[in-house]
Parts: C-alpha cells; sequence; structure tokens
C-alpha cells in the first residue's frame, strides 16, 4: 500500500477510480464510512454533500446526503449577485475554504470569520447546520469537468490548516466527485433504460408480428350439409396439417353454450371455411342462417385487417352449391368454390379436392 492510498481518502479515491456503477446502496455506503472517518478523525458534528440543481431557472445548491439527512437548499446567488453564504462561495469560485473564527470563537459569536485556505473573503453570517458551538467548517468544491457540487463538515473543535489535510481532504474531494459522477451516469442510464421498457411494451402491445403457431382454421357448416364435401374439406386440411390447426364445430365437444364457443373460435382463428349450403326436401339447396352469420364473423375477422397479424395472410373460402339463390350480398365479392356435381349428383370429389386445395394454398401464401 503507498502513502498515497494509505489513508481513507487515498483508498476511496482508488475506489472510486476502479469501479463501473454507482446506485444508491453503494453511495450510502460511502456516506457510512465517510461520516465514521470525520467524526473520529476531525472530531466533526456533521457532514454533508450538496449537489447543484436548478429551482426556477437558478442555481441552487440541495442537500444530496449528509450525517442526519435533513433536507434543505440555498440558492447560489443574492439578488445583487453576491454569494449567499460560504458554501456557494466555494462552489461558485471553485475554491476550497478553511473557515473559522476570529480570537477561535464559535462561529455564532465571532466578530468576523476568517477562510485560511484560500483568503476568499467571507459573505456572513455563517449558519451552523447544528446547533452545537461549532468552531471550524471546511467546504471543498466537487470538480469533474464542472464544479458538480460541494461536500463539507462542522467541528466543534478549532482545527489548525495542515498540508497533510489539504491534501486528504482534497483527495476526498476528488473521490467524491468521481462517485458523484458515475452516480449521475447510473441514474440517467437507469432513467432511459426504464423509458426504453417503457417505450418497449407500448410498442410490444401495439405491434402485431407473426405468429410463430400455426395458424387456425375454423370450419362452419350445416347439420345437413353434404357429408362427402365435408369428407373432402376435411381431407383437404390434413393435408395441410404441418402447417394449419383447424376446428371444425361439429366436433367441438365442451361443455357450455356452443355459440359462444364457435364465436371464441372465429375469433382466434386468421383462416375460415364456410360451406354455407344445406339441402331443402324439394331437393334444392339454401344458405343456411347460422352458418352465414358464421361466415360474416369470419369475413369481418379476415377483412378488418388487410394485412392480418404482423402482415401475414387472413381470409376464408365461401363453398356453396351451384343450385343455391345469389349468395349474400357481403360475399359476393368472395371467390366461391362451386361444389362440382356429376349428371347424377354426386360430388367430383376429385375436382372438389383440388379446387379447395389450390384455394387453401393461396391463403397460406403459396404462389
Amino acid at each position: 500500500m503507498t502513502a498515497k492510498t494509505n489513508t481513507l481518502a487515498g483508498q476511496l479515491r482508488h475506489f472510486a477510480r476502479s469501479v463501473d456503477i454507482v446506485d444508491d446502496e453503494i453511495f450510502d455506503r460511502v456516506r457510512g464510512l465517510i461520516v465514521r472517518y470525520v467524526r473520529t478523525e476531525l472530531d466533526a458534528e456533521y457532514f454533508e454533500l450538496m449537489r447543484e440543481e436548478t429551482l426556477g431557472g437558478e442555481p441552487v445548491l440541495k442537500m444530496f446526503w449528509s450525517s442526519d439527512d435533513r433536507e434543505h437548499s440555498a440558492p447560489v446567488r443574492t439578488r445583487e449577485g453576491g454569494y449567499t453564504n460560504p458554501l456557494t462561495l466555494a462552489f461558485g469560485s471553485d475554491r476550497p475554504l478553511w473557515i473559522v473564527g476570529v480570537d477561535k470563537k464559535s462561529l455564532r459569536d465571532a466578530p468576523a470569520l476568517i477562510d485560511e485556505w484560500s483568503g476568499c473573503e467571507l459573505p456572513s453570517p455563517y449558519r451552523p447546520s447544528s446547533d452545537q458551538s461549532i468552531r471550524t467548517v471546511v467546504v471543498l468544491p466537487l470538480r469533474r469537468r464542472r464544479v458538480l457540487g460541494i461536500y463539507y463538515f462542522e467541528s466543534c473543535s478549532h482545527l489548525g490548516i495542515t498540508d497533510v489535510a489539504k491534501v486528504e481532504l482534497a483527495m476526498l474531494a476528488e473521490a467524491l466527485a468521481i462517485l458523484l459522477e458515475l452516480y449521475d451516469v447510473n441514474r440517467s442510464q437507469s432513467r432511459m433504460t426504464a423509458s426504453a421498457i417503457a417505450d418497449l411494451q407500448d410498442n410490444l402491445e401495439s405491434a402485431k408480428f407473426p405468429r410463430l403457431a400455426k395458424p387456425h382454421f375454423f370450419i362452419a357448416s350445416s347439420v345437413r350439409a353434404d357429408m362427402r364435401v365435408m369428407t373432402v374439406i376435411d381431407e383437404v386440411l390434413d393435408d395441410f396439417s404441418d402447417r394449419i390447426e383447424f376446428t371444425d364445430w361439429r366436433r367441438m365437444a365442451q361443455s357450455g353454450n356452443i355459440s359462444t364457443q364457435i364465436a371464441k373460435e372465429v375469433t382466434r382463428s386468421r383462416f375460415g371455411i364456410c360451406y354455407l349450403s344445406e339441402p331443402t326436401p324439394e331437393g334444392s339447396y339454401l344458405d343456411n342462417p347460422n352458418v352465414v352469420f358464421e361466415a360474416g364473423m369470419l369475413h369481418a375477422r379476415t377483412g378488418s385487417n388487410e394485412s392480418g397479424d404482423g402482415g401475414e395472410p387472413t381470409g376464408w373460402i365461401p363453398i356453396r352449391e351451384l343450385d343455391s339463390p345469389p349468395a349474400p350480398f357481403d360475399f359476393a365479392a368472395e371467390r366461391t368454390v362451386q361444389v362440382p356435381r356429376r349428371s347424377d349428383g354426386s360430388v367430383n370429389e376429385d375436382r372438389l379436392r383440388d379446387d379447395l386445395r389450390t384455394r387453401v394454398g393461396t391463403l397460406l401464401g403459396e404462389a
């Protein structure tokens, strides 16, 4: 250990030069060390670190931490332009002060105050922070690229100034200035990090990103729907099972309100297939009202945002019988898959399968 570090101030300066992050906990621990040191070695009654702040557009010195945490502040300048007290003088002039009273009297009772360090003419009076009979006040500016604040201590003893004391207290000022600057940097980074996290949260909550899970299809049909058509739909979707998942309302077995369950499934679906037609007793076809309603939900769900979730495609496929009334107006623009039937009325399953596979592939973005 060198002579320069064989003191509290020297060791604290070495510590300050070695660390990167200073937070509230570190500064509190440093405060405890310094307060104990100045009380033991310098008979200090009170110790305080003040930092520059702005109040009403004017610079003030405000208590940052002290030996008893009494909140207070002082303007740096009077209205006439002078310094308001010796503390602000040390800050504004960037000069250390060693203040004692004439005839070694307490600062309250002395007819005049003397600065034994820099020889400054002191503004008066000086009002000690403690109620004790203070005889010495030592004030040092905390300078880095600029003066950040000051530290000072009050002692009930009349302390004679020495070169050893000046070196030690100057090293303590340097260490505190470094720590204060690191503390400010850490606080600024913490605020920016908190702000960035808040912005990120807002962006994540408002943004829509591509889903990593398989897109969901909802299949709507009448209970009287042609089972050969429904079989082809299931087979085609099974062919795409490595890329999609699907729910056929006929296979929903949960207890509870089926309409609520269907609405929930439609809401979470990006794609849909609606086989609208059902046979009539006369042998023709009509659109089932429930399926039309579910198709309307899918139409609104997939058409409200053309880019879907995170720019991914959305859409639904209407399937209708050729022998049906005109399509509902809202669906007229959709490319409807007409069920291909042979002359005997049977479903041309191969052709339906090809048509449907092409439409599903188009929805999924295949060329």
